[in-house]
């Protein structure tokens, strides 16, 4: 700013000297023309008088008169415009002067004057020609300098000058710029603070009122800029909240596929860190089938509904909805909104469901078989003994009480998971519970020579009765099911601080690692054909699950091929009295 300041200066300054200089030098040529022919008029009168007391008009007359102004041209011409005298040329060559401007001009006034370059001499001469009594006229020449001429005549003197102005514009413009471009540059740095809302500026610091003026609407501007920062700012702060609070995940994106917007649900389900907003989506993950539908519907506004499976196990159903604006007939797409949901438990549920109905219809196919075929052995009239009918009657009394025990099952199951049955709670002692469900148990125990053991200190609980008898019933009838010969089934209740716990370890039957965890799976058997034997249905320990769950208990399995299997079911203390 400062070298252009003076850069300016110095070309007006110089454009100025030069104007100045024309200006004088025409000035110059023009008075010195006025004077210079005032001058000579003055000696062609005094020439003329000379001429007319010698009367002569001759060469040597032109050059006694020529001697006598100083080497001045004279010239004589007759009435004709014949040259009949010069002080510088033979008049024998010279040619018709009648056409001469200055000869004109003094036949019609009393002097002619000309300015012209000479054709004889070829130098710029300044021609005045008066006439002479008798005829004829007398002409004085003397050489007249041109406008270059004078201009170069200026020009040692408007160097000087220029140098001077030069040197003095040199100071001046530097304090000028200074004094100009230094509180602009504190203007300009004050700016670069006005989004911070620091600026404090001075007007009356400043000398120049436009320089005040401005300071003032910068204080006033970074007032604003900070308020609006700063509402700005807490809106964010909320908008981010809410959206990282959401449960669904949310991505904004722009018409280049840029991340505007993405919240931590959306991190967590894509694997990513929010740092990723402001970069393509490809650096949130790479499940090309979820960056197919966001390409379709930045480019081509088609909406798509996907599912994806993170790695941490999950489900996650991705809404990609195109933002559109219409562009005469053909929509363009100007970002899209990607909404994402973890659809774990429904896709479970729908899978859950279908192997539900699949099980069951299996479960319920091996006892209606049966029954049916010992029924078509019965209606057949094939000729059979009474002992044989007694014992396909009792085979049909025994699946038809399989299938009674499995549907009963079924509806239990399938009411506590779908949350439709209420039973009501009460306060019981869970000890009495126990010891109803081994009693019930004795009859069958005694036929495989199993002994059941209850030690169980009393424990008062809110529950629904109906519940803890299928707890405690399903764990109590599993552990003498899957006994052997001769074996022992303890059952334990303890009641401490930390709350109830309910074991029940059998003998006979040891569960490996890999099967631990599926044990509680619907219709899921490690030995099928010894559960069915033994009229199991697959589903008790489901519904020890459940029920557990329901009251926030925590199961436990501990299984050893020496000691036998021992379930856990614990009640923490803060459950007791729910």
């Amino acid at each position: 700013m400062k070298k252009k300041i003076v850069r300016s200066m110095v070309w007006v300054l110089a454009l100025g000297l030069i104007l100045c200089t024309l200006i004088a030098a025409f000035v110059f040529e023009t008075k010195f023309t006025g004077r210079a022919k005032e001058d000579m008029q003055r000696l062609a009168s005094s020439l003329a008088l000379s001429a007319q007391q010698t009367g002569e008009r001759d060469a040597a007359e032109a050059k006694r008169l020529s001697s006598a102004t100083g080497g001045l041209r004279v010239t004589f011409v007759d009435e004709e415009g014949q040259v009949t005298g010069d002080s510088f040329a033979d008049p024998e060559t010279m040619e018709n002067h009648a056409d001469r401007q200055e000869i004109l001009g003094a036949a019609e006034a009393k002097y002619g004057v000309s300015v012209r370059r000479s054709d004889t001499t070829g130098r710029n001469m300044l021609y005045v020609a008066t006439r002479l009594d008798g005829g004829g006229f007398i002409r004085v020449a003397g050489e007249y300098p041109d406008a270059l001429s004078g201009f170069i005549s200026f020009l040692p003197a408007t160097l000087i000058g220029a140098v001077a102005a030069f040197l003095i514009a040199r100071v001046l413009a530097g304090r000028l710029s200074r004094s100009i471009s230094q509180p602009i540059e504190e203007l300009s740095s004050s700016l670069k603070l006005v989004r911070s809302g620091e600026v404090k500026l001075d007007p009356t610091s400043y000398r120049y009122d436009e320089l005040q003026e401005m300071a003032a609407d910068i204080n006033q501007l970074s007032a604003e800029v900070d308020g609006n920062f700063r509402k700005l700012q807490d809106e964010r702060a909320r908008i981010d909240y809410v959206l990282d609070n959401m449960s669904e995940g949310l991505i904004l994106l722009d018409a280049q596929e840029e991340i505007l917007t993405i919240n931590q649900a959306a991190c967590g389900f894509l694997g990513c860190e929010k740092s990723v907003a402001g970069r393509n989506i490809i650096y949130a993950t790479r499940q090309m089938e979820f960056i197919d539908a966001v390409d379709a519907a930045v480019r081509r506004a088609q909406a798509a509904r996907i599912e994806l499976e993170t790695t941490a196990g999950l489900v996650v159903e991705a809404v990609v909805s195109p933002v559109v604006r219409p562009e005469g007939e053909q929509p363009l797409a100007e970002a899209a909104i990607v909404v994402l949901s973890d659809v774990t438990i429904r896709c479970n549920a729908v899978r859950m469901r279908q192997e539900f109905f699949s099980n069951a219809s299996h479960e319920l196919k091996t006892p209606i078989t049966s029954i049916k075929g010992f029924a078509e052995l019965l209606c057949s009239g094939a000729e059979l003994s009474e002992e044989k009918r007694r014992e396909f009657a009792g085979r049909i009394l025994k699946e038809a009480g399989t299938m009674q025990n499995l549907i009963g099952d079924i509806i239990m199951i399938s009411r506590l998971e779908a949350g439709d049955i209420t039973f009501e709670r009460e306060v019981l002692d869970l000890a009495d519970i126990l010891r109803e469900c081994c009693a019930d148990i004795k009859p069958l125990a005694d036929q495989s020579g199993i002994t059941v053991t209850c030690m169980a200190q009393q424990a008062v609980i809110s529950a629904s009765r109906r519940e803890m008898q299928e707890l405690a019933g399903n764990l109590i009838q599993n552990a003498v099911r899957y006994n052997g010969e001769g074996g022992y089934v303890d059952v334990k209740l303890t009641n401490g601080p930390d709350g109830i716990l309910l074991s029940v370890h059998n003998t006979g039957s040891y569960i490996e690692p890999q099967y631990q965890q599926r044990v509680f799976e619907r219709f899921y058997r490690i030995d099928k054909g010894r559960s069915k034997a033994m009229g199991g249905t697959g589903l008790g320990l489901a519904i020890v699950k459940h029920v557990a769950s329901h009251y926030g208990a925590e199961l436990g399995l501990i299984s050893t091929p020496q000691e036998g299997t021992t379930f856990t079911v614990h009640f923490p203390a803060a459950s007791h009295g729910e």
